[in-house]
């Protein structure tokens, strides 16, 4: 038995020697190439079904499909001005095709004629496809030079054209040809700026930072090697999934008796920052009403520390004060089953016995004005000054990224409060302090409806579901 445990012990320990010399090797070799990687303009990287290069004569890759759409947008460009240009011609003289050709190129003049839009729309399509598809540029000062000279042009020509001349009325395609070459022109910077160049950026690190290897996976052994036990069984897998489900549904729990991290850390720390942000909104005397339906109060109040128009749902119900704190703790998963404003709820990691990591998806309101979205929140619950509590606070989560079907929404320091009522104790007033931030270009008077509409419909879900468990009980 001793010597199969030995050989077991050598044979470990080799292969954990074996580990740390490859992960040396591997770690000189990689500090001292990946300076070079990133500023070598003959590099191509490979991420996901992207094959893209930085060199300018590069065989063996393509451009990424955002700087081919790009180059597009600006054929396009050449292509509807050009159109424009004809249909005016053809409406202004009232000739032939090649006779209104004659008038506009041979005859030119800059007060007449507006082929020199077509013009300008060529030396742009030009000006793009030699820098950005066949030097594959970086950089937006081609397009800046382009778009400046653009607007200079048509700067002088708004100023000097003859919109009306020869007694001949004025023609509308004059003003829409004018207009289109300079939203086009704005369109195709604002694409290269905010989409071209970003998305490439982030496509080379990942390829370069993302790639994986033989060296890699040593890295990856010798890390697992040098773990402690404690933090080994902190790890957790998630299964890939199927197709059918939900992006959710990879992420599992883990049990809340293992040891803290760092980042576990951080979320007790704001966990206990928020319970007392929560505390704050409770003594704050400045609501006022947005909406009342007998029981129910939706209020709002300007905070300066937060910053923000925050929302307070008063609401009683036929329910004790500590039985609903605890069914709004424990079955949280459950909610979407009896509550419409909510399509999902997960929990996503537990921290400890008090405070747990959730996924929540919002449903649509507003009538569909507000899409819906989907929030990652912090609870941490307890009871204070005799008053039970679920302070909530928007968290980050490195396993759930943003999802694509869903604007990520944030949230800021709220909660909910179950306030006992004296002399009933099967009933409580419960106070949800509602603090979100929906992101996107949304009018205050639609978040103010939406917001105020969730907050009534959930009241009114909650009593349904409090008969519910009332008749289960009974049963």
């Amino acid at each position: 038995m001793s010597t199969g445990s030995d050989m077991v012990s050598v044979g470990s320990s080799r292969e954990q020697k074996a580990r740390q010399a490859g992960t040396a090797m591997y770690g000189s070799i990689h500090n001292q190439n990946m300076a070079p990687r990133l500023e070598n303009d003959h590099s191509t990287y490979v991420y996901g079904s992207e094959r893209i290069s930085t060199h300018r004569y590069s065989h063996c890759s393509t451009i990424s499909s955002v700087r081919r759409t790009f180059c597009l947008v600006a054929l396009f460009d050449l292509c509807f001005c050009f159109i424009l240009w004809v249909i005016y011609t053809q409406l202004t003289d009232g000739n032939t095709v090649w006779k209104a050709f004659e008038q506009q190129v041979a005859n030119y003049h800059f007060e007449t004629s507006l082929f020199d839009t077509v013009m300008v729309a060529a030396f742009r399509f030009a000006l793009i496809e030699l820098g950005y598809a066949l030097f594959r540029l970086n950089h937006w000062w081609l397009i800046a030079i382009s778009t400046s000279l653009t607007c200079i042009f048509l700067i002088a020509k708004v100023f000097l054209f003859e919109f009306s001349h020869d007694g001949k009325q004025e023609n509308p395609l004059s003003y829409i040809l004018l207009l289109a070459s300079f939203i086009i022109t704005w369109v195709e910077t604002w694409f290269l700026d905010f989409k071209v160049l970003p998305t490439e950026k982030k496509i080379l690190l990942k390829g370069t930072h993302g790639e994986s290897s033989e060296r890699s996976n040593l890295l990856q052994h010798a890390e697992e090697a040098n773990r402690g036990p404690d933090e080994e069984r902190d790890r957790y897998y998630s299964p890939a999934g199927s197709d059918d489900e939900s992006d959710v549904e990879r992420y599992r729990s883990i049990p809340s008796t293992r040891t803290h991290s760092r980042k576990d850390q951080e979320y007790l720390k704001l966990a206990k920052d928020t319970m007392e942000m929560l505390w704050e909104l409770v003594n704050e005397k400045g609501w006022s009403t947005e909406k009342k339906s007998e029981d129910d109060v939706v209020k709002s109040a300007y905070i300066k520390k937060l910053k923000r128009k925050i929302y307070k749902l008063e609401c009683v119900l036929d329910i004790g004060a500590q039985e609903l704190w605890e069914e709004t703790i424990e079955h949280v998963n459950e909610s979407p089953s009896w509550n419409p404003t909510l399509l999902e709820a997960k929990t996503l990691l537990v921290v400890d016995e008090k405070t747990d990591l959730s996924y929540n998806i919002a449903a649509e309101a507003a009538g569909g004005l507000v899409s819906a979205r989907d929030f990652i929140n912090l609870r941490h619950w307890g009871e204070r000054d005799q008053t039970f509590f679920i302070a909530v606070n928007g968290a980050s989560f490195s396993e759930m990224p943003p999802q694509k079907k869903y604007v990520r929404g944030e949230s800021g320091p709220g909660g909910m409060v179950f306030n006992r009522i004296a002399g009933e104790p099967n009933k409580c007033r419960l106070d949800w302090y509602l603090n979100t931030n929906l992101r996107g270009w949304i009018p205050q008077a639609v978040i103010d409806q939406g917001l105020t509409s969730v907050l009534m419909d959930y009241c009114k879900y909650l009593r349904v579901h409090i008969r519910d468990l009332k008749s289960r009980n009974i049963s």
